[in-house]
């Protein structure tokens, strides 16, 4: 591969190895909050790490361009508002699925000896890792690079979006709510099995703390199939359509615990929080404008959420196992879209897994779950602290 990388470092080596360290336990404290990923339908933690595999081959390729076309700051500066689809998730994409894949091919390739991976490979992680980090201390209201780092707080929202949710909030008994949360497991299964059992579509934002010990967390969707927007992925088409792309819903709660994470999920105490719910506010956008909805209107996107969930399952259902792992990495691919599309350069992006990886690795996941690089992310903290499981850059 010939390219050229800019002269212009951002961090030192020192900072970037810093960085390295930390992603590194993020990514084991996200595994010790979720576990590793399982489906009676998708081979899951096979197709993500075919995804990062190609991902280390292209992420440099399609991100520079780019780059060359914004400044992070000022993508995160334009991403600081309600339904913006680049968010915590979005950002985690930077820095996982390339760290992930480069830990791969350092294991299995490079006899577990990072200063064997390429020199131009080396090059291109701490530029990516560079833009990540100014990406996300400007995008996150605390100016910290993760979730995690800012006390498990995701937070970017400004004070005009916080006051625009509050002001639009509507008051809620407990039947309202018991049904809202059957409306938002409803679209959050159809999200989920549209993306090949994922969470891309799906982002959790918050805990916000209120007045009269209240918090405020948001949950938001992008990219739904409602018949009038592109498809996201080659397969999103279906007779149910729901009545918009996006959706938000907001809730207020009273005495509960919340905690996020850097993959856009917020878990809360106690689980069962609907007796602790005050208050909801539901929106779409139309063109560039939010707007709200009434909490009457959210029906219609269960109703059709559960119609094209079941579309989806019974066309995924007739696949074969090589089929949902090549889908499952293209749809984990299909996240770095979320930037192209800032800069308007998505379809000239060519999104195929990459003739290597088609070659090489695919017939590897064909044959077993996961990777043995995974094993890095079990080892105890002391060797982890020594050894980091995305590997320091050498000097």
């Amino acid at each position: 591969m010939n390219h050229t990388l800019p002269d212009v470092v951002i961090l030192t080596l020192a900072t970037v190895n810093d960085q390295i360290a930390h992603l590194s336990e993020v990514f084991t404290n996200i595994l010790l909050e979720r576990g590793l990923l399982g489906s009676q339908l998708f081979p899951v933690n096979a197709y993500i790490s075919l995804a990062c595999y190609n991902t280390y081959e292209t992420q440099y390729e399609i991100m520079k361009q780019v780059w060359d076309r914004i400044s992070p700051e000022e993508l995160a500066k334009q991403s600081k508002t309600l339904l913006s689809e680049i968010h915590a998730l979005s950002i985690t994409y930077q820095w996982l699925y390339y760290g992930l894949g480069r830990m791969g091919v350092i294991f299995n390739q490079c006899d577990n000896d990072p200063p064997k991976e390429p020199k131009e490979k080396q090059q291109e992680w701490q530029y990516l890792l560079e833009q990540w980090y100014r990406l996300a201390t400007h995008y996150f209201n605390s100016g910290k690079a993760t979730v995690e780092s800012a006390g498990y707080m995701n937070q970017a929202f400004p004070e005009k979006a916080l006051t625009w949710l509050q002001d639009h909030l509507d008051a809620v008994n407990p039947n309202q709510i018991s049904d809202i949360r059957k409306i938002i497991g409803a679209v959050d299964l159809y999200a989920f099995m549209e993306e090949c059992e994922a969470r891309a579509k799906i982002i959790e934002h918050g805990p916000y703390i209120l007045d009269r010990e209240e918090v405020l967390i948001v949950t938001e969707y992008t990219h739904l199939y409602d018949g009038d927007s592109k498809l996201w992925l080659p397969w999103s088409e279906t007779e149910a359509q729901l009545p918009s792309s996006t959706l938000g819903v907001g809730m207020t709660l009273r005495d509960i615990k919340a905690k996020a994470i850097d993959v856009g999920t917020i878990s809360l105490d106690p689980a069962e929080y609907g007796d602790h719910v005050t208050g909801v506010v539901a929106y779409t956008k139309k063109g560039e404008k939010i707007r709200s909805l009434g909490l009457d209107e959210l029906p219609a996107y269960a109703e059709a959420a559960n119609a094209a969930q079941e579309e989806l399952f019974l066309r995924f259902a007739e696949w074969d196992k090589r089929q949902r792992l090549i889908a499952g990495a293209k749809a984990y691919m299909r996240g770095f879209a979320r930037f192209t599309n800032q800069v308007g350069i998505t379809d000239s992006i060519e999104w195929e897994l990459t003739p290597h990886v088609m070659e090489e690795y695919v017939p590897y996941f064909m044959e077993h779950d996961g990777d043995n690089a995974f094993a890095r992310m079990f080892r105890p903290p002391e060797e982890r602290a020594k050894d980091p499981t995305f590997y320091w850059l050498p000097d």
